[in-house]
């Protein structure tokens, strides 16, 4: 699972990364947005199907070891990201001018938001597929007993391919 953080860290670094620009291109005017543009609700719409399909998929296969591992982190990253992005778009929405620096940092904000959203899923997604299963076998030749302290073979309940070693 260290791939899978260091995922979650770069998506979070890449979300920050385009929220600031996002941010100065709003607030200096640059980019603009008129009120009668469907944006804000084609945002909560979109983060809003995102979060029912994360939550349909993780609540459909709750048993299976690969979602639960890849759970943890990129699963957390696209659930806060969606619940984030509904309320920071709706919030966005209720400015009466769609102009100025506060309305540029709801849509840096947005953003923001929506790459925690993709990036966790794509992670998830990624960590879902990636998965490999390894064989549990004895770390001893043929014929020979290994009797080190603390290697010995845990047993693992129902989860297929899954092996522990100890931490030392």
């Amino acid at each position: 699972m260290k791939n899978a953080t260091k995922f979650c860290i770069i998506t979070i670094v890449i979300g920050m990364l385009l929220a600031f620009t996002i941010f100065t291109l709003f607030a200096n005017g640059m980019l603009t947005l008129d009120t009668s543009s469907p944006f804000l609700n084609i945002l909560i719409l979109f983060a809003g199907a995102m979060l029912v399909a994360l939550l349909t998929g993780s609540l459909a296969a709750k048993n299976e070891p690969r979602l639960r591992e890849a759970y943890n982190c990129c699963g957390n990253l696209a659930a806060v990201g969606g619940a984030c992005l509904t309320l920071a778009a709706f919030l966005t929405s209720l400015s009466p001018d769609f102009s100025g620096i506060p309305f540029a940092l709801g849509i840096a904000v947005c953003f923001f938001f929506l790459v925690l959203l993709l990036g966790g899923i794509l992670c998830f997604l990624h960590a879902y597929f990636s998965f490999r299963p390894v064989s549990c076998g004895s770390t001893s030749a043929p014929g020979q007993t290994y009797t080190r302290p603390g290697y010995e073979e845990i047993p693992l309940n129902d989860e297929v391919g899954r092996c522990r070693r100890p931490i030392l």
